[in-house]
């Protein structure tokens, strides 16, 4: 018989990782929208569509890692759920650690081109 504590741990493993896309998704669009606010602080006509591009991108990779995450954390949850009633060990999966680097990298982006633009 399986312990239903280990599915409904499973259950909110799955809820915290959809949390988390659903937030990266979010502060892309933020990100991507934040374009037009730079515009407003620098009065210079070319950096218009310097900060455009880069807010842009930058939004749309944070939009992109949100759907993929989200993806991925639906994989993660039917392959545990699948080894927890087999009563089988949990596969190992690298998503945790490669979704952290990549948010960390693209964090260190938009620290950087926000330093660069106030600077």
């Amino acid at each position: 018989m399986v312990d239903s504590r280990l599915l409904q741990a499973n259950e909110r493993t799955l809820l915290a990782w959809v949390r988390t896309s659903i937030a990266l998704m979010t502060f892309g669009f933020v990100i991507a929208r934040i374009g037009v606010w730079l515009r407003a602080l620098d009065a210079r006509a070319d950096a218009v569509d310097a900060h455009s591009l880069g807010t842009a991108w930058i939004g749309g990779v944070f939009v992109a890692m949100g759907v993929i995450g989200n993806a991925l954390a639906v994989r993660r949850f039917v392959a545990s759920r699948r080894a927890i009633r087999r009563d089988q060990e949990i596969p190992d999966d690298p998503l945790p650690v490669a979704f952290a680097v990549l948010v960390c990298v693209f964090g260190a982006i938009i620290g950087g081109f926000v330093l660069i633009r106030l600077l």
